[in-house]
């Protein structure tokens, strides 16, 4: 990442409307007038400018450019962008003549890398906007904008300020006052600003997911019906469904949105206790991984025949995670089986379904947007992700540390000086004050190129 003028296609590859080229770079300027004709003698910045992409005499597309004077662009350089249609072997033309006119392909994130290293952005604000990007959720979507506003980077300012406070009254005590271990009274601005981390901490399982979604799983042992199920969720043939018990040897995964969250719905293998294959026993194990780390479950069970070893299994494999009983094969239902399976789970609502005709599948919508209806209210949230999360808890414990250290009686001076200098290094860590350059890589290397 160096001071060369770069450009990178900024929209999503493939046939759409426009296609957004981006250049950023000392040439930008220079660049643009050779590609974009005719334009004015004076670019007025941030206003669009009509052209044609040209390379020599022939022209290519018609198109739109905009020019951005430094420093008030994106990247806090002079910026051009161009909007052309976009059909791919125009747009590839595009980025080589910027090439061929000295400008060099961008690196994945390397225009907000720019921005971050032009006092555009902090870290944090850095973060957001790829955080932003990959939201999953219209929840998270807002909390992610919320923080490329600079609500976070607003309250680790408040933890800092009241550090550097601290930091000020105890390096005082500890030049001027005879006793050297005398370390003045806690700050109260300094427990504000931890309990402002512990509420931040206390939201990360909600930040989690908001940026992965809720993990459903479709459980049972093997030809009750879990594919059917998952077929009917996704409204498409997504899983092979046979009378052939076993047919689903290894988890399907895929996403539905619903009220503006992502749900992920797994398709597990079916499980049973005795041991078939090897590859069916890795399927079964990774299915019940699945079933481990999901946040609810689709419990389903025959209501055609009685209750299997393995049915009981699989619940008791569920434990105490949240779950709806479904009893599928409605329409084949035998009275005695549907008796049996609610006598082996008293208390427990038993739904009787039928994935294959569409019967009853309401209450697995109404379950799914339970689900979200427990979630709790994000506004007033802050959202993090997990270098931040991982750093938040290590100032967490620095100040804990700080804390512990003051109660001693007589109290270690030097020590408490110590843990706020390091408190204050791992500030610096998560907004980039400070920090190496292969962890400064790290982060923008999750950017889409062209941001």
């Amino acid at each position: 990442m160096d001071d060369e003028t770069i450009v990178a296609l900024a929209t999503p590859p493939g046939q759409a409307g426009i296609a957004v080229v981006r250049i950023s770079g000392s040439r930008s300027e220079s660049i643009v007038r050779a590609i974009v004709r005719p334009l004015p003698v004076i670019l007025q910045p941030r206003h669009s400018h009509h052209g044609f992409i040209q390379d020599g005499p022939r022209r290519l597309d018609e198109c739109l450019a905009v020019f951005f004077r430094a420093p008030r662009s994106y990247s806090g350089e002079d910026m051009a962008e161009i909007s052309l249609h976009s059909n791919l072997f125009i747009v590839e033309e595009v980025l080589d003549l910027a090439c061929r006119l000295g400008a060099r392909p961008a690196l994945a994130g390397e225009f907000t890398y720019r921005a971050f290293r032009n006092g555009k952005l902090d870290l944090l604000q850095a973060e957001a906007v790829n955080d932003l990007i990959r939201a999953n959720s219209r929840a998270g979507s807002l909390l992610e904008f919320d923080n490329l506003e600079g609500r976070l980077s607003q309250a680790i300012g408040a933890v800092r300020a009241a550090l550097l406070s601290e930091a000020a009254d105890i390096e005082g005590a500890i030049e001027f006052a005879e006793d050297q271990h005398f370390v003045p009274a806690a700050n109260p601005a300094l427990d504000e600003a931890a309990a402002s981390l512990d509420a931040i901490l206390a939201a990360g399982r909600f930040s989690e997911v908001l940026s992965r979604g809720l993990a459903v799983v479709i459980a049972g042992r093997v030809n009750v019906g879990k594919s059917s199920l998952f077929n009917a969720l996704l409204l498409r043939e997504r899983s092979i469904v046979s009378a052939l018990p076993g047919t689903t040897r290894d988890f399907i995964e895929e996403t539905l949105h619903l009220d503006g969250f992502t749900i992920r719905v797994t398709d597990a293998a079916g499980i049973r206790p005795v041991a078939g294959d090897d590859i069916e026993n890795q399927g079964m194990q990774r299915s019940l991984d699945k079933i481990a780390g999901a946040d609810a479950v689709l419990f389903m069970v025959d209501a055609s025949q009685p209750l299997q070893d393995s049915d009981l299994e699989v619940a008791r494999r569920l434990g105490a995670k949240k779950r709806l009983l479904l009893a599928n094969k409605s329409d084949l239902a035998d009275e005695k089986a549907v008796r049996g399976i609610r006598d082996a789970f008293p208390g427990e609502p038993v739904h009787l379904v039928s994935a294959k005709n569409g019967d009853n599948l309401g209450v697995v919508s109404a379950f799914l947007k339970g689900l979200l209806r427990d979630l709790p209210d994000p506004s007033g949230m802050i959202a993090v992700n997990l270098r931040q999360k991982g750093l938040l808890q290590k100032l967490k414990d620095a100040i804990s540390r700080v804390r512990g250290l003051q109660a001693q009686q007589p109290a270690p001076g030097e020590l408490v000086a110590e843990e706020i200098r390091q408190a204050l290094r791992i500030i610096g860590e998560l907004t980039g004050e400070i920090g190496a350059d292969d962890i400064l890589r790290g982060v923008f290397a999750r950017f889409c190129i062209g941001k």
